[in-house]
Protein backbone atom coordinates (compact mmCIF):
# COMPACT_ATOMS: atom_id res chain seq x y z
CA UNK A 1 0.00 0.00 0.00
CA UNK A 2 1.80 2.62 -1.18
CA UNK A 3 0.24 5.93 -1.04
CA UNK A 4 1.18 8.12 -4.36
CA UNK A 5 3.11 11.14 -4.09
CA UNK A 6 0.13 13.73 -4.36
CA UNK A 7 -1.78 12.14 -1.57
CA UNK A 8 1.38 12.48 0.88
CA UNK A 9 2.12 15.60 -0.13
CA UNK A 10 -1.75 16.59 0.63
CA UNK A 11 -1.68 14.47 4.10
CA UNK A 12 1.30 16.65 4.62
CA UNK A 13 -0.22 19.84 3.75
CA UNK A 14 -3.61 18.88 5.71
CA UNK A 15 -1.33 18.20 8.38
CA UNK A 16 0.44 20.92 8.67
CA UNK A 17 -3.03 23.32 8.20
CA UNK A 18 -4.25 21.83 11.08
CA UNK A 19 -0.93 22.85 13.43
CA UNK A 20 -0.87 26.29 11.92
CA UNK A 21 -4.95 26.62 12.59
CA UNK A 22 -4.43 25.49 16.40
CA UNK A 23 -1.73 27.94 16.32
CA UNK A 24 -2.90 30.93 15.23
CA UNK A 25 -6.22 30.12 17.21
CA UNK A 26 -4.08 29.94 20.46
CA UNK A 27 -1.88 32.70 19.69
CA UNK A 28 -5.07 34.91 18.71
CA UNK A 29 -7.21 33.86 21.47
CA UNK A 30 -4.48 33.11 24.29
CA UNK A 31 -4.65 31.26 27.41
CA UNK A 32 -6.97 33.91 29.76
CA UNK A 33 -4.27 32.79 32.95
CA UNK A 34 -1.38 34.19 30.92
CA UNK A 35 -3.36 37.02 29.41
CA UNK A 36 -4.34 37.99 33.29
CA UNK A 37 -0.47 37.93 34.31
CA UNK A 38 -0.02 40.30 31.42
CA UNK A 39 -2.73 42.75 32.12
CA UNK A 40 -1.83 42.81 35.52
CA UNK A 41 2.04 43.53 35.16
CA UNK A 42 1.06 45.96 32.05
CA UNK A 43 -1.52 47.77 35.10
CA UNK A 44 0.81 47.74 37.91
CA UNK A 45 3.61 49.04 35.78
CA UNK A 46 1.20 51.82 34.55
CA UNK A 47 -0.05 52.38 38.25
CA UNK A 48 3.96 52.80 39.26
CA UNK A 49 5.06 55.09 36.17
CA UNK A 50 1.64 57.52 37.46
CA UNK A 51 2.58 56.98 40.95
CA UNK A 52 6.20 58.41 39.92
CA UNK A 53 4.60 61.17 37.58
CA UNK A 54 2.98 62.06 40.40
CA UNK A 55 5.72 62.61 42.88
CA UNK A 56 8.02 64.15 40.36
CA UNK A 57 5.23 66.98 39.79
CA UNK A 58 4.94 67.44 43.39
CA UNK A 59 7.97 67.76 43.90
CA UNK A 60 8.85 70.48 40.76
CA UNK A 61 5.75 72.32 42.15
CA UNK A 62 7.62 72.58 45.47
CA UNK A 63 10.60 73.70 43.45
CA UNK A 64 8.73 76.57 41.97
CA UNK A 65 6.75 77.43 44.77
CA UNK A 66 8.54 81.06 45.88
CA UNK A 67 10.03 81.85 49.24
CA UNK A 68 7.21 83.29 51.42
CA UNK A 69 7.17 84.80 55.04
CA UNK A 70 4.63 85.82 56.77
CA UNK A 71 4.14 89.74 58.06
CA UNK A 72 4.76 88.87 61.66
CA UNK A 73 8.21 87.01 61.00
CA UNK A 74 9.42 89.53 58.42
CA UNK A 75 8.85 92.33 61.67
CA UNK A 76 11.32 90.03 64.00
CA UNK A 77 14.32 88.65 61.77
CA UNK A 78 14.89 85.71 64.70
CA UNK A 79 11.60 83.81 63.93
CA UNK A 80 12.14 84.46 60.01
CA UNK A 81 14.96 82.08 59.77
CA UNK A 82 13.48 79.15 59.91
CA UNK A 83 10.85 79.98 57.36
CA UNK A 84 13.54 81.52 55.02
CA UNK A 85 15.56 78.53 55.93
CA UNK A 86 12.42 75.82 55.22
CA UNK A 87 11.56 77.69 52.08
CA UNK A 88 15.26 77.40 50.66
CA UNK A 89 15.69 73.65 51.05
CA UNK A 90 13.75 72.43 48.49
CA UNK A 91 16.17 74.29 45.81
CA UNK A 92 19.12 73.46 47.44
CA UNK A 93 21.17 70.32 46.07
CA UNK A 94 20.43 66.81 48.07
CA UNK A 95 24.28 67.02 49.93
CA UNK A 96 23.78 70.81 51.38
CA UNK A 97 20.13 69.86 52.98
CA UNK A 98 21.61 68.16 55.72
CA UNK A 99 23.72 71.14 56.49
CA UNK A 100 20.21 73.41 57.36
CA UNK A 101 19.04 71.36 59.44
CA UNK A 102 21.99 70.64 61.57
CA UNK A 103 22.04 72.49 65.09
CA UNK A 104 25.54 74.25 64.66
CA UNK A 105 24.38 75.77 61.41
CA UNK A 106 21.20 76.54 63.04
CA UNK A 107 23.12 78.85 65.69
CA UNK A 108 25.73 80.39 63.34
CA UNK A 109 22.89 81.84 61.62
CA UNK A 110 21.00 82.57 64.29
CA UNK A 111 24.23 84.43 65.61
CA UNK A 112 24.80 86.32 62.75
CA UNK A 113 21.13 87.26 62.59
CA UNK A 114 21.99 89.10 66.05
CA UNK A 115 24.95 90.71 65.11
CA UNK A 116 23.62 92.04 61.49
CA UNK A 117 19.42 92.43 62.46
CA UNK A 118 19.78 95.29 59.87
CA UNK A 119 21.28 93.40 57.16
CA UNK A 120 19.08 90.72 57.50
CA UNK A 121 15.86 93.31 57.64
CA UNK A 122 16.62 93.90 54.29
CA UNK A 123 17.16 90.31 53.02
CA UNK A 124 13.90 89.77 54.22
CA UNK A 125 12.54 92.72 52.74
CA UNK A 126 13.32 91.17 49.40
CA UNK A 127 11.25 88.38 50.31
CA UNK A 128 7.95 89.83 51.21
CA UNK A 129 5.85 92.11 49.52
CA UNK A 130 3.51 94.27 51.20
CA UNK A 131 0.84 96.04 49.25
CA UNK A 132 1.08 99.46 51.64
CA UNK A 133 4.73 99.92 50.30
CA UNK A 134 3.83 99.30 46.87
CA UNK A 135 1.01 101.72 46.99
CA UNK A 136 2.82 104.46 49.08
CA UNK A 137 5.74 103.71 45.87
CA UNK A 138 3.50 104.36 43.68
CA UNK A 139 1.82 107.70 45.11
CA UNK A 140 5.62 109.04 45.62
CA UNK A 141 6.19 108.71 41.70
CA UNK A 142 2.80 110.38 41.14
CA UNK A 143 4.31 113.58 43.60
CA UNK A 144 7.45 113.67 41.91
CA UNK A 145 5.80 113.36 38.53
CA UNK A 146 3.43 116.73 39.10
CA UNK A 147 6.26 118.57 40.45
Amino acid sequence: MELPLTELLLLVASVFGMVSIVVYTRAKFGNNEINTKLKNRYNEYISTLEFENKKLKGSIARAKAPVRISQEAADEPLSAISEVIDGLIPNLPPAVRPLLKSKKAVDFITNYVQQNPEAIKDLISKFTKTKGTESQQSDQAAQQQSL
